[in-house]
């Protein structure tokens, strides 16, 4: 594969799907016979494609029937990580979502799962915003581990800080395999990414382009995340007209690895029907203080 491809494959061959589910709307709701939904992640800051490489299984596992159409395992790439390590980093979040956009515009219609957690939450959300600006919106955009744009990030200047102290802030969060947090090689090349991945993160959610998007939203929390509140899910409701639902998983910040299943077993499944039309303020026949098409948060899953 091109070192410089966007989007990666996590396995070489569809994974059995759970549900036959339509999606509504826009290119990517056919199935083509090979993949009926397909999972896009975007990585959190440092991360990788590979860092997803630990969902596979759990994705093989919730298949359904065997012949069903299958769920497609996708992670973005972006510059300067992982085996893009020689390329200049990305600074500038538009331009990411721009060229992801791209390669999965040139790929087979399916279901898609635009999913991103950290700094990935708000590579997906643009994504999004753009994939659903081309006519070609996902299905649906889950987020994990972020607050909203036009929220702060819970701390700013960490991409100033001293090389030693921002590893040891990474590595207390568990977002460094053990076995390398020592290894001074791998920590020079992870944060020269790290830090313009913090960068990016902060310009884009100090001054969003304004407008919600009409796709639903997903949002996953950690109950014990030191960095993103459990009730941050709230500020994701200015930014979508369509459904939101936050779930508030048991675990830290890196949640999704510990303990994938349930994210993953909520994920795949069927959507409800869709609540009414609305306008774009999302308040017409809500009750007072909540907004149409939302979900209360949930309890902590244990």
């Amino acid at each position: 594969m091109e070192a410089r491809t966007w989007v990666r494959p996590l396995h070489p061959r569809a994974v059995p799907g759970r549900r036959s589910v339509a999606a509504p709307g826009g290119g990517n709701g056919g199935a083509d016979g090979r993949h009926r939904t397909r999972i896009v992640c975007c990585p959190h800051s440092g991360g990788w494609a590979g860092s997803f490489a630990p969902w596979r299984d759990h994705v093989r596992e919730l298949g359904g029937e065997a012949g069903t159409p299958g769920t497609e395992l996708l992670a973005v790439q972006y510059p300067g990580h992982g085996d893009r390590g020689a390329e200049r980093p990305e600074g500038d979040v538009a331009a990411m979502a721009a060229a992801i956009r791209a390669e999965l515009a040139a790929r087979s219609p399916a279901r898609l799962l635009l999913f991103g957690h950290s700094f990935g939450a708000i590579v997906a959300f643009e994504t999004a915003r753009q994939m659903e600006a081309a006519g070609t919106p996902p299905a649906l955009l889950a987020v994990s581990g972020a607050r909203a744009p036009g929220r702060p990030v819970a701390s700013p200047g960490d991409a100033r800080l001293p090389d030693e102290e921002l590893w040891r802030r990474l590595s207390a969060l568990g977002g460094i395999d053990p076995l390398l947090a020592e290894d001074p090689d791998v920590r020079d090349l992870v944060l020269s990414a790290v830090r313009s991945d913090i960068a990016a993160h902060e310009r884009y959610v100090s001054a969003p382009p304004p407008g919600a998007t009409g796709v639903d939203i997903r949002c996953y929390l950690g109950s014990h995340d030191p960095l993103v509140p459990a009730d941050a899910g709230a500020g994701w409701r200015d930014w979508t007209t369509g459904r939101l639902v936050t779930r508030v998983l048991a675990g830290g910040h890196f949640h999704l690895f510990e303990n994938p299943r349930p994210l993953l077993d909520d994920l795949l499944a069927e959507p409800p029907a869709h609540p009414p039309a609305h306008p774009p303020d999302g308040h017409a026949g809500a009750p007072p203080g909540e907004r149409a098409g939302t979900e209360p948060e949930s309890a902590a899953w244990r």
